[in-house]
């Protein structure tokens, strides 16, 4: 496999970290847990799933307050 002989993380196992991150931050996981579990070194590499669940979230929100406007 061409991911793992050069030393990256093949792109399936990557969706599913990344999947997993993101669920284990929108439970309320503690971000230097998930670091740890996820094997970043940096905590800024880490962060970057919060910045992203809290865009998701957000999204979420507006869509639900545009629906509520219709009505």
């Amino acid at each position: 496999m061409a991911g793992a002989a050069s030393g990256c993380t093949p792109p399936a196992r990557t969706g599913s970290l990344h999947t997993r991150i993101s669920q284990a931050l929108a439970a309320g996981a503690p971000l230097k847990m998930v670091q740890q579990i996820a094997g970043h070194a940096s905590l800024d590499t880490t962060t970057r799933y919060v910045t992203t669940e809290a865009a998701r979230r957000m999204e979420a929100m507006r869509a639900v307050w545009d629906a509520g406007k219709s009505e």
